[in-house]
């Protein structure tokens, strides 16, 4: 979405918008995309599997005479379920957010059905370069973590002495590195452009905020990739033995999830708020100029009647409306993703209980 200024420019042509890698795996794809995101996390895990055997890395071991899973399955298991986040996840964001782009359209938005059917042909070249730079800076972010975090499991990655599975982690960790700070440009740009002038775009309808949703939902949208990435780390932290650099990388993913959903809530409540305090003045205003004429005797007192009865209705009615974009789905979808990093816990749990049942 762009303001009335963007909206002048020539529209970006079909050639400067590319799909990512994502989207062209998920178009291409005969399933949906979580399915998609599915069958290559399998994948994933499977080549660490083929990799573990060449190497003789068990998989399944034993911990207080129970059978469980090693910290390198563990581990594998979680980077598998985060190639599965980044494709579902992030693609279901992208065709949701445009979803409801189109239907807050009739808002009085500064964007047209032309511009709406350019951002479906993907981002633009520049967002895309972006997203490679962002990509470049994550992969050396996680070449660096990786050196801090595997390194005392016994992982050291030499060219004379690395084996198999210690490049597949390493690999895998620069690549989801890679993948997460590009998934998070395009989600910020995205995210941007639904927000961007918002105070300029938008007509409030304080007798029905309910049209409003849509940005709750936007919000919702944009912070569920961050939670869903902290929450695998939060499930990773079962197989470490050091955990020390876990958690600020835990906290950050939280915070950013907060930002992203807080910063166009809070913009679209002082909006509405504005709104209704403008329009409160205003019908009280003429209230008090109904109400003078009321209590005044002859044929205007009659008339001033039906109109004070209704202005006084429609403070009522101003007065309890709503000041923030959130329907009960959204509320509702909102608690379910605080409650994520429990179910990840419980999760957890839940595979070793299996594993115990399926080995004993």
């Amino acid at each position: 979405m762009s303001g009335a200024g963007e909206d002048a420019k020539p529209a970006v042509s079909h050639r400067e918008r590319s799909f990512g890698w994502e989207t062209r795996l998920v178009l291409a794809s005969p399933v949906n995309l979580f399915w998609t995101g599915a069958i290559l996390a399998f994948l994933v895990y499977a080549s660490f599997l083929l990799c573990a055997a060449w190497n003789h890395v068990p998989v399944v071991i034993e911990r207080d005479g129970d059978p469980a899973l090693s910290s390198d399955a563990w581990t594998a298991l979680c980077m598998a379920l985060l190639w599965w986040s980044i494709v579902s996840i992030g693609q279901y964001t992208r065709k949701a957010n445009l979803a409801d782009a189109w239907k807050l359209s009739h808002l009085g938005l500064s964007i047209s059905t032309e511009r709406l059917a350019e951002l479906e042909r993907g981002p633009t070249r520049a967002a895309n370069r972006r997203a490679l730079f962002f990509g470049l800076i994550g992969a050396l972010g996680g070449m660096v973590f990786y050196t801090q975090v595997y390194q005392p499991n016994g992982h050291r990655v030499h060219l004379a002495t690395a084996t198999v599975t210690s490049a597949w982690f390493f690999l895998m960790t620069a690549g989801l590195f890679g993948e997460i700070f590009r998934s998070l440009s395009y989600l910020r740009t995205d995210t941007s452009v639904f927000v961007r002038d918002i105070d300029h775009r938008i007509n409030i309808d304080l007798l029905d905020i309910s049209k409003l949703d849509g940005f709750g939902r936007i919000a919702l949208r944009g912070a569920l990739p961050w939670l869903v990435t902290g929450t695998i780390v939060l499930l990773l932290l079962l197989g470490q033995q050091s955990t020390e650099l876990f958690w600020p990388l835990i906290a950050g993913l939280v915070s950013s999830a907060t930002v992203v959903f807080a910063w166009p809530m809070w913009r679209v409540h002082r909006l509405i708020d504005h709104a209704k305090t403008r329009e409160l003045i205003r019908l009280r205003r003429e209230i008090a100029s109904a109400r003078a004429i009321f209590e005044k005797t002859g044929p205007e007192s009659d008339r001033a009647a039906p109109r004070l009865a209704a202005l006084l209705a429609l403070e009522a009615r101003v007065e309890h409306a709503r000041e923030w974009p959130l329907d009960m789905p959204t509320i509702f979808r909102f608690g379910l993703y605080l409650a994520l990093p429990l179910g990840s816990w419980l999760g957890g749990a839940l595979v070793e209980r299996i594993l115990s049942l399926v080995m004993g």
